[in-house]
């Protein structure tokens, strides 16, 4: 697997990428809790789709997370989008 940041990695076999985040069993009354787990974001045909998913999954994260307004949502998508930039892949340049 590839790491994208300290929570998501990107993953793949012979028929797509898969985007995963390593997350922890939040469930205390499981008999995993605390344990991580990876947990699948979505399967993508090439990367350009799996980074869109990313950059999707981030914001739906801080919406959830959050009660800010619009203009916090618009700088957190700015950041995830130039995080996104400046692993400087030339793959993501040309389909952004």
């Amino acid at each position: 697997m590839i790491k994208i940041d300290e929570n998501f990695y990107i993953d793949a076999d012979d028929n797509c990428y898969t985007l995963k985040e390593k997350t922890k069993v939040e469930d205390k009354k499981s008999k995993n809790y605390g344990e991580e787990v990876w947990k699948v974001c979505g399967f993508y045909v090439n990367l350009e789709s799996l980074l869109s998913g990313f950059l999707k999954v981030k914001t739906r994260e801080f919406v959830s997370s959050n009660e800010k307004d619009i203009k916090d949502l618009v700088k957190e998508i700015k950041a995830q989008t130039d995080y996104i930039k400046k692993l400087n892949l030339k793959v993501w340049y040309d389909w952004w």
